[in-house]
């Protein structure tokens, strides 16, 4: 009967805890993201050229910094968890075994002159009922730090997709420069030839073909560091996928003629990228997140300013060498089982509850700071990328104009050396124009990529070569 009666009275507490939890799901809801999937990626095969996805996919599953925000949101799923199963009873159980020599204590409640030996069995149940909303509060804080830490690993993978964009166009422009190295390769190689034909022919001097000989040297060495470079920024590329060699590594070179590079210009205006990124930005989203979790940890605080209710209940037996009776008889005699209620009233604690609280809403003001400090830099960040791009548009214009009168220059020099009317100094000269005119060429153009791919990456374009 007694037993029934425990359980019926916790069965009554359960239902309590049911009706919080209603009350819970009627309030304002807190909505969280999924958490992000990292894919397997499929790795090209041994020898086949990398394209920009393959590279951002596979640093994007082996990359160090994802995986620890990944681990981050598995710890924010255990702390939820851990404040969702709080309502819960929790239950206990103890067993005990003692042996008393001289004056013991029996089990009808007497002190007796003998030695003996006892056990004992107790199980316990308690339950909160109310603790100022302070567990309602701690999921909802729980629930958005989670949101939190799921805009912390996109923006960790953001920022490894943004750092492995930078080192693929470096490796691209890298390639452009070994193709202009080769081809100015290709002329000295030329004029050097044309140089020991015409000094056969005594129409040049002897020293002429020294100095196209020296050029071509020049050039030599030219595409020698040119290629290193390649080789440098292709190993660059490879340690950031955290690949375990860069031995036959390459990647794919996507076309980036002039009309693909007009379509790139297309930047928007710097409100209409602002007010996109400041709504979709993971790291702005974050910080937001963590601003109303703040708030619901001033209401934590304040839960201790409120009484707490809690209902436990238990069950004991125990058993005695001295006691007649046979073990199972003794079990169920000396059972005893109870049920309670504690009501805790806080008065007075020191102001630990007061200060509790000031310390919460000093966080929320300080997290209201770093919302704004965000949104600025963000603001600030578009506003440079957007300049930044446009700038590089009109000096990729400038240099692409500037090498092609090089070129112009540079073929009619080429003609005067064919026909033994140019020097040598006159034909270095032009070469060397047209060489650091393609050189600066091919720098604009990818400095203009990257700078409108930045761009494209605060108005939420995927980032695409």
């Amino acid at each position: 009967m007694k037993t029934g009666i425990l359980l019926a009275a916790l069965c009554a507490a359960a239902t309590t805890v049911c009706a919080q939890n209603a009350s819970l799901k009627n309030a304002e809801p807190v909505l969280l993201p999924d958490t992000p999937v990292i894919a397997e990626p499929t790795e090209p095969a041994p020898g086949a050229a990398w394209s920009l996805d393959d590279c951002i996919g596979y640093a994007l599953h082996n990359n160090i910094s994802v995986q620890q925000r990944a681990l981050q949101i598995e710890r924010n799923s255990i702390d939820l968890s851990t404040s969702r199963f709080s309502r819960l009873p929790s239950l206990n159980a103890s067993a005990g075994a003692d042996a008393s020599f001289g004056r013991v204590l029996s089990s009808d409640n007497t002190y007796k002159e003998k030695n003996q030996t006892s056990g004992s069995l107790n199980v316990s149940a308690s339950m909160p009922l109310f603790q100022g909303m302070r567990i309602n509060r701690q999921i909802k804080a729980g629930k958005l730090n989670l949101a939190a830490a799921v805009q912390d690993l996109e923006k960790a993978r953001e920022d490894v997709s943004i750092n492995i964009m930078t080192l693929y166009l470096d490796v691209l422009y890298n390639k452009e420069l070994v193709g202009v190295a080769e081809r100015q390769l290709a002329l000295s190689t030329q004029q050097a030839a044309r140089s020991r034909a015409l000094a056969a022919a005594g129409k040049q001097p002897e020293s002429a073909v020294y100095e196209s000989d020296a050029l071509e040297a020049k050039d030599r060495l030219t595409l020698t560091q040119a290629r290193n470079d390649l080789r440098l920024a292709l190993l660059d590329l490879s340690q950031a996928l955290n690949r375990e060699s860069a031995a036959g590594f390459d990647i794919v070179e996507p076309a980036l003629d002039s009309m693909t590079l007009a379509s790139l210009h297309r930047l928007g205006s710097v409100e209409d990228v602002y007010a996109y990124a400041a709504e979709n930005r993971p790291h702005i989203r974050a910080e937001r997140l963590r601003l109303e979790g703040s708030e619901h940890s001033v209401a934590v605080a304040r839960a201790d300013l409120y009484p707490s209710l809690s209902l436990s209940g238990g069950y004991g037996t125990g058993i005695y060498s001295a006691d007649k009776d046979k073990f199972w008889a003794q079990m169920r005699h000396n059972s005893r089982e109870y049920v309670g209620v504690s009501l805790d009233i806080p008065i007075f604690n020191r102001r630990a509850a007061r200060n509790n609280i000031s310390k919460a809403q000093i966080a929320v003001r300080s997290q209201q700071l770093a919302v704004t400090e965000a949104e600025r830099d963000l603001r600030k960040q578009i506003e440079q990328a957007w300049y930044n791009a446009d700038a590089a548009y009109a000096k990729y214009h400038s240099a692409e104009a500037a090498s092609a009168s090089a070129k112009v220059a540079f073929a009619y020099e080429e003609q005067k050396a064919e026909a033994g009317r140019s020097t040598i100094f006159d034909f270095n000269d032009a070469k060397t124009r047209m060489e650091k005119a393609e050189s600066e060429a091919v720098q604009a153009k990818y400095e203009f990529v990257f700078r409108s791919k930045v761009l494209d990456f605060y108005r939420g374009k995927p980032l695409q070569l």
